[in-house]
């Protein structure tokens, strides 16, 4: 599809280069085939250009055909052998795509935009770089090959020569536009008023062509020229580049016209000297009207970025001020910082950055701007604080440039509000303190959980030690009893020595079985539930703490459930949540005694076990945190925070729930609640 594409650009280009080459010289044919005009050089310039070098051989087989055709024209095929003839026009069509080859490569090496009537610098290029050096290639080489051929005298060689490439020249200058035109979108739209002020530059240019090159009026030696310059300057500032190429070429085409036709003031003696002429003025025409289409695009576009930039500085939210080198008054002030200063625009300007700046005075001002008027540095950035209209005041950082743009120096200052920034920061600060404080805190709280891990861990170690030692004094309490029974059983005693002899068998009992409860409860854990009589469970840890209770003259209560159910559970581990309870409310009684009371109950699938003290009760902010490891209200060497956090586990890990309501000075509940009825697995699908 490429190749198709490309070989149609080609053939399309061979025959437009063949057609404008054959019609000129039609024209031309009643003044021996000579115009000042050779539209085929353009036509082969820009198509390459704007479509690509590639399409050169559509040039070559363009310049050979009509070269053929022109050449047995002129002498008939009888007079010129074909061979000749076919050699000559190869040759001359090889000039032909040399000068297109270097034109385009002057074009692409000097300039960087598609379109080079966009700016002056530019179409100073392309007039005299591209065209009138790049069409310097076809001239010398075509006419060497013409007179050494026999076809033209040597001694008009310079002669036609320049008039060959001048010829070129205008050809590129009026054709090779209209390609860089139509390539590029419309800048503007074809509205019904701008078609209105279409039609009218056109009737003002036929009634002007008409007055100038026509047949109205015979002032031939007059400069009626001059009147077709308002039509061409119209077209430039109005029309852009369209209307600029298009009515350059009506201009062009219209004196050719007149002057072939011995109308108009470049009308001499001989057709040559009136074409000579003609160039001249279509050269100078051409040249100045381009450069005036694109000094007038380059003047809107500049307009056009200023005015947009204008806009964007205005709707800025940042203050943008420009003042007086010297004066220091304001010249200009963005919409930003009028709204924010609450100040116009008039009031501004008989200000200086002074009456918005109180904390200045004009030498700190000027020590300030001292570095820019002196050249050391491009930028200064200060922070301060502006004063609205209304006094109030606010934090500010400026930017500050001194621009030589303009006429006179002026500096530029471009203002942010820092209002936010500032706050940011300072909660940031904030954030930062309490940050430090923070990580002081969690250190400490470390510390502290260290010492607690430590004083657990000798808990750990008391415990096994308590354990070893009640399995070492299980054997000499059985001896003991032994011993006493057997005195019993030997001895003849009085009444009240047997039932001492009894009394001391009781308690050796009571402590053997004391010292199997504590085995049994620092015993490693299986983890597996099993069936347990829930109020001999508490019973047992009451043992354990008795003592302590009947010390610290705390009396112990029981309200047991007649029909309490068995519950699954790990015995140990439910045993050390009743343990762990029962000492929190122990430690919670002050030292003047208090009570501690149990009840147990069931209902709905669940035993409820409620341990109540008469302590200190628990704070609401304590009570947040009750059940976080490691927290606890007593000193390290009384208590590790561990008591109640693993409590809190075992009763989740059985699917219970464990709730504490509880006020200062009024002591405290905590209640158990634990399923009754075994757990029975799923039933599977199928």
């Amino acid at each position: 599809m490429t190749i198709h594409h490309q070989g149609l650009k080609i053939i399309v280009l061979t025959g437009m280069y063949f057609v404008t080459a054959w019609g000129v010289s039609i024209l031309g044919l009643p003044n021996n085939f000579s115009l000042p005009i050779n539209p085929a050089a353009g036509v082969a310039l820009g198509g390459c250009i704007c479509c690509g070098i590639r399409l050169w051989p559509g040039v070559f087989l363009g310049a050979l055909a009509f070269n053929a055709w022109f050449m047995n024209y002129v002498a008939p095929a009888s007079d010129l052998p074909f061979f000749t003839m076919m050699l000559t026009s190869s040759g001359m069509a090889l000039a032909a795509v040399a000068q297109v080859l270097v034109g385009t490569f002057l074009f692409n090496r000097f300039i960087s935009s598609l379109n080079p009537l966009n700016r002056a610098k530019d179409v100073l290029i392309f007039i005299f770089l591209v065209a009138a050096v790049g069409c310097a290639v076809s001239a010398p080489v075509s006419l060497g090959i013409l007179s050494w051929g026999g076809h033209l005298p040597w001694d008009k060689f310079i002669q036609e020569g320049f008039t060959w490439w001048l010829g070129d020249v205008m050809g590129v200058l009026l054709v090779t536009p209209l390609f860089f035109v139509f390539r590029q979108p419309l800048s503007f739209r074809w509205t019904l008023a701008r078609r209105l002020e279409a039609g009218i530059l056109l009737f003002l240019f036929y009634i002007t062509s008409q007055v100038v090159f026509g047949e109205w009026l015979q002032y031939s030696h007059y400069p009626l020229v001059y009147l077709l310059a308002p039509c061409l300057v119209w077209a430039a500032y109005r029309f852009g580049h369209p209307g600029t190429v298009i009515v350059i070429l009506m201009v062009s085409s219209t004196a050719v016209w007149g002057t072939m036709a011995g109308r108009g003031p470049f009308t001499l003696g001989s057709l040559e000297e009136s074409f000579a002429l003609l160039q001249s003025y279509l050269l100078v025409l051409t040249i100045m009207t381009l450069i005036l289409s694109a000094a007038a695009t380059e003047a809107e576009n500049a307009q056009t970025q200023s005015a947009r930039f204008g806009r964007v500085l205005d709707e800025s939210s940042n203050e943008i001020y420009l003042f007086d080198a010297e004066t220091l008054k304001f010249i200009q002030v963005n919409r930003g910082a009028q709204e924010n200063l609450g100040y116009s625009l008039e009031e501004l300007k008989s200000l200086t950055p002074l009456d918005l700046k109180p904390d200045f005075a004009r030498k700190d001002l000027e020590a300030i701007l001292k570095p820019l008027r002196n050249g050391t540095d491009d930028l200064v950035t200060i922070q301060t604080r502006h004063q609205r209209k209304d006094g109030t005041l606010y934090p500010v950082e400026v930017r500050l440039q001194l621009s030589h743009a303009e006429v006179w120096p002026v500096f530029v200052a471009i203002v942010q509000d820092i209002t936010e920034k500032k706050k940011t920061e300072e909660e940031l600060s904030l954030h930062r303190h309490n940050l430090v404080e923070l990580v002081m805190q969690r250190t400490a709280d470390l510390e502290s959980t260290h010492l607690q891990l430590l004083h657990a861990e000798k808990l750990s170690a008391t415990g096994k030690m308590a354990a070893s030692m009640a399995h070492e004094f299980n054997n000499p309490i059985y001896g003991i009893r032994n011993v006493l029974e057997k005195i019993m059983r030997r001895v003849q005693m009085e009444d009240n020595n047997k039932r001492f002899i009894q009394l001391a068998i009781q308690e050796c009992d009571r402590v053997a079985m004391l010292i199997r409860k504590v085995l049994d409860f620092h015993s490693p854990s299986t983890d597996e539930k099993e069936w347990i009589d829930v109020h001999e469970s508490i019973d047992d840890m009451i043992l354990m703490i008795q003592k302590r209770f009947s010390v610290r003259d705390i009396h112990l209560t029981k309200e047991y459930a007649a029909d309490m159910p068995n519950i699954e559970a790990v015995p140990d581990q439910f045993k050390q949540v009743v343990l762990n309870i029962l000492q929190n409310a122990e430690e919670a009684i002050p030292g003047g005694g208090g009570r501690v009371t149990i009840t147990t109950s069931a209902g709905n699938g669940m035993a409820q076990i409620q341990i109540k003290d008469t302590g200190t009760g628990i704070s609401s902010q304590v009570m947040k945190n009750i059940f976080d490891p490691f927290f606890t209200t007593k000193p390290s060497v009384k208590g590790t925070g561990l008591g109640l956090s693993v409590a809190f586990g075992i009763i989740k890990k059985h699917r219970g729930e464990i709730r504490v309501d509880s006020q200062p000075g009024r002591g405290a509940t905590f209640t158990i609640c634990l399923p009754v009825k075994r757990e029975t697995p799923a039933t599977l699908p199928g």
